[in-house]
């Protein structure tokens, strides 16, 4: 397959990780923002051909990976805790629980670490640092569900690791396991924190969101990660009338029937199998768990992959900086057991399909797959303004809403399967 076509796959699928941005020698790719779709575009006058872009993109290595393991999907595991901050400041403003916040602070004032890359909202625009200021990590908190390119300031990264600096890089699954792969060598300065993550959404989604919930004439100015409390709430903050306003948006509303079935998500965001960070050292978020319904100061639920991701999980417990109560793989499969069976039963599919392979139709044995494919089809045409009317409509809200349903007993069905399955399998260290 030819470069132009290479590229072309790249902006279709883009996930906003980033990484091609600071990867590629010459600057010759940028941003731009299509029919409500924040994706790269290439500069041919500046590129060289070297495809170091394709060859690193996550999206693409999802197109034509291999179909994944149930196995591979969970990842290895050394020991899984229910925890959050001993600080209920930190705890309060995160979004579950404020663990990730306490541990990189603990890095940095434990000098394990000299620097972090965490990313933050600046207006509308979600912005990464590279830090080792207690302020820029404290502002950082909380959840964004939007495309970041945090990786694109790698240079900034790669400048300080050769300056024998060590770094905690927290990122979402897609930029933890492209990064592990071009910065081989510098493994004893990094520590990964990755974010349990179903998917990103499109910038139009943000755009459906302002114009559903703010004043007619509004002039949006900023919008807020979410945080403050559990589930917590996303802030919009806006002008009316020369007034400045804002509106707290709570997660049950933000994150409504067309994210959760990945209707708002990017195409490439769809062939993910690695939900849960199968490469970083710790992985961390929210516990949805029958455990803690009720609770709402936010509490986490975290994965210690690496003996370098326990040690530090246990030295802030040890120091009473976290509190930790060790919880099992079961627990793992009741909180995001539906994230695995994302990529292991409908990825493939989705995968089959953008590669326009007739071989997807052998594997439609099940209604719900069926479904999945359609929904799919239906993302793929959201690029155009029509089809987002339609599925804004209070009619194909209805029908989602029982589309929705379905699924989830179909998944709850191979989560049972699931769960049998890894029963009888031996999740350790040397998984």
């Amino acid at each position: 397959m030819n470069l132009l076509t290479q590229h072309k796959r790249m902006a279709e699928l883009c996930v906003g990780c980033g990484l091609c941005l600071g990867f590629c020698p010459t600057d010759a790719i940028n941003l731009k923002v299509i029919r409500g779709v924040v994706t790269v575009n290439f500069d041919y006058s500046r590129c060289t051909r070297c495809n170091l872009c394709i060859k690193t993109c996550p999206a693409l290595y999802n197109l034509y990976g291999r179909k994944t393991t149930i196995k591979a999907s969970v990842g290895k595991i050394e020991k899984v805790f229910f925890s959050y901050s001993a600080d209920n400041n930190i705890r309060y403003h995160a979004a579950s629980g404020g663990v990730v916040t306490s541990l990189i602070l603990y890095m940095l004032k434990q000098k394990i670490v000299d620097k972090v890359l965490v990313t933050k909202m600046e207006g509308l625009t979600p912005t990464p640092i590279l830090t080792n200021k207690k302020s820029d990590v404290v502002s950082a908190q909380g959840s964004i569900y939007f495309k970041a390119f945090s990786l694109r300031i790698l240079k900034k990264i790669l400048y300080s690791l050769k300056k024998g600096k060590r770094i905690c890089i927290v990122g979402l699954p897609c930029q933890i396991l492209a990064l592990k792969k071009v910065l081989r060598g510098f493994e004893d300065k990094l520590y990964f924190v990755g974010l349990i993550c179903g998917h990103v959404n499109e910038i139009w989604f943000l755009q459906h969101i302002i114009k559903k919930y703010l004043p007619e004439n509004a002039e949006p100015i900023a919008i807020g990660p979410r945080k403050d409390g559990w589930p917590g709430e996303i802030r919009i903050f806006f002008k009316l009338n020369n007034n400045f306003k804002e509106l707290a948006v709570p997660l049950p509303k933000f994150w409504g029937i067309l994210p959760s079935l990945n209707i708002s998500s990017p195409l490439g965001c769809l062939l993910c199998t690695d939900h849960l960070a199968s490469a970083a050292d710790i992985v961390a978020g929210d516990a949805w768990h029958p455990k803690f319904t009720g609770n709402t100061s936010g509490v986490s639920i975290i994965v210690a992959r690496t003996l370098k991701g326990l040690r530090l999980v246990e030295k802030a417990a040890k120091n009473e900086l976290l509190y930790t109560e060790e919880a099992g793989l079961r627990d793992l499969l009741i909180a995001y057991g539906f994230h695995l069976i994302e990529g292991k039963w409908y990825a493939p599919l989705r995968q089959k399909l953008l590669q326009h392979s007739i071989t997807v139709l052998r594997e439609l044995d099940e209604i719900d797959k069926i479904i999945v494919l359609l929904l799919t089809i239906i993302t793929t045409l959201l690029k155009f303004k029509t089809t987002r009317r339609l599925v804004h409509t209070s009619s194909a809200e209805k029908i989602l809403k029982y589309i929705s349903w379905f699924l989830s007993r179909q998944k709850y069905k191979k989560l049972f399967q699931m769960a049998a399955f890894l029963n009888g399998q031996t999740i350790s260290s040397s998984s």
